[in-house]
């Protein structure tokens, strides 16, 4: 039998198999096994391929989304220095709530 190691749990010693993810279409398992079988090293990278672009791909997002933070605090920090003279850009908000409290 051919299967994939889908997750490792080491602390437990355990291992997770499947035969689905070398299914071509889903349910060819069902269909015909010895086809599944026959094409499951194909199957198989094409499988890791698939992983490894989404993996890329969240990799690239969360890369996008930190560095999209990262301006929009370059930004803050611009209007602070140019507008009122304040090095602190949350300063207007604190002066809000101070004035809010009082």
């Amino acid at each position: 039998v051919k299967c994939m190691i889908i997750d490792h749990d080491k602390v437990n010693g355990r291992i997770a198999l499947s035969t689905k993810t070398l299914e071509p279409e889903p349910g060819d398992m069902l269909k015909d096994p010895e086809m599944v079988f026959d094409k499951a090293e194909e199957t198989a990278a094409r499988y890791h391929e698939r992983m490894e672009a989404e993996r890329k791909a969240r990799e690239e997002a969360a890369r996008d989304i930190v560095l999209g933070l990262g301006d929009s605090l370059d930004d803050l920090a611009d209007d602070g220095a140019n507008g009122d003279g304040s090095s602190d850009p949350l300063s207007d908000v604190s002066d809000s709530l101070d004035s809010l409290l009082s």
